[in-house]
């Protein structure tokens, strides 16, 4: 039973108690009978009795204080513990890809990380780079997308699925240094160089030569590889959703001055969950380019060259 119900009973049995013995034993006398002396008793007695009371349940509290303080932190710490498991665990089929041996250290950036050429291609801290400073080897062509890349679009596209009912599509993956030189010099027979520019990569340029990036689409959907899926609920998906299977809105809104290009809602790079997490940033993406103290510029040189 609770020691403040069993305090509470006791101030109040216990006058009483003794106020009926009192009473009784006057009743048992023919004369002088005097019963306000009991009632006086038993109301001392019973202030008494809550004064010991009031006592008892200050020290109570603070036992159960300290004995809760020691739970708090039992419990803090599994919490930390589990969080600290979770963080360290990660879903193979979203890791970052293997990073060749050999290669030359070409350098730091301002952000501190290193920067290696190997077989032509440049990585920073192990992520394989194609921007307007860094280019690719005309002959790389992986062929298509990377293995690991191509599973996990399609655990993400079957995921919007049940989640969303949609039917995503990848409507642009690999592309070889040829194709990417067709597609640029048409887009600047149509709009000039300098607008081209702006969203399209020159020949060994483009995330797509790495078999690393797509853009994406709906069925449902006509012209999506334009602002026209910028508002679409495919899009807003893919910003909160990418990330948990590796993958990066690459051309941030309103991030040009970095990346070199302009904002892209369909364009998505896969980097690895790890990395994918961080630049995620609770839907503020942060660009490659501002993450690794990187430029994108053709007027630019790699570090170190």
């Amino acid at each position: 039973m609770d020691l403040e119900l069993i305090l509470n009973i006791l101030c109040g049995a216990i006058p009483l108690l003794y106020l009926l013995i009192y009473v009784i034993k006057q009743n048992k006398k023919k004369k002088n009978r005097n019963y306000l002396y009991g009632f006086i008793v038993a109301v001392v007695m019973a202030l008494i009795l809550i004064v010991i009371r009031l006592f008892v349940l200050t020290l109570l509290p603070m036992n159960k204080e300290q004995g809760n303080d020691t739970t708090t932190t039992t419990k803090t710490t599994e919490v930390t513990t589990t969080e600290t498991t979770t963080t360290k665990v990660v879903d193979p089929t979203y890791s970052r890809l293997d990073v060749p041996e050999g290669g030359t250290v070409l350098g730091k950036t301002s952000k501190g990380y290193e920067v290696k050429k190997i077989n032509g291609k440049y990585y920073v801290d192990g992520y394989l780079i194609a921007n307007k400073t860094y280019n690719l080897p005309q002959d790389y062509n992986p062929g298509g997308l990377l293995t690991k890349v191509q599973t996990a679009v399609n655990k993400m596209f079957a995921a919007a699925k049940a989640e969303k009912g949609f039917n995503l599509t990848n409507a642009s993956g690999f592309r070889s240094y040829e194709s990417q030189k067709n597609i640029y010099n048409n887009y600047v027979a149509r709009d000039g160089k300098a607008e081209a520019d702006t969203y399209s990569a020159r020949p060994g340029y483009s995330e797509h030569q790495t078999g690393l990036a797509l853009d994406i689409c709906d069925s449902s959907l006509t012209g999506c590889i334009t602002n026209k899926f910028d508002n679409t609920a495919q899009a807003a998906w893919l910003n909160e959703n990418a990330y948990k299977y590796g993958f990066i809105l690459r051309y941030v809104k309103n991030k040009t001055n970095e990346t070199g290009y302009i904002f892209e809602s369909w364009h998505f790079r896969y980097v690895g969950v790890e990395l994918a997490e961080k630049l995620y940033n609770n839907g503020n993406w942060i660009t490659m380019e501002d993450y690794f103290g990187l430029t994108s510029s053709y007027d630019d040189k790699p570090i170190g060259e």
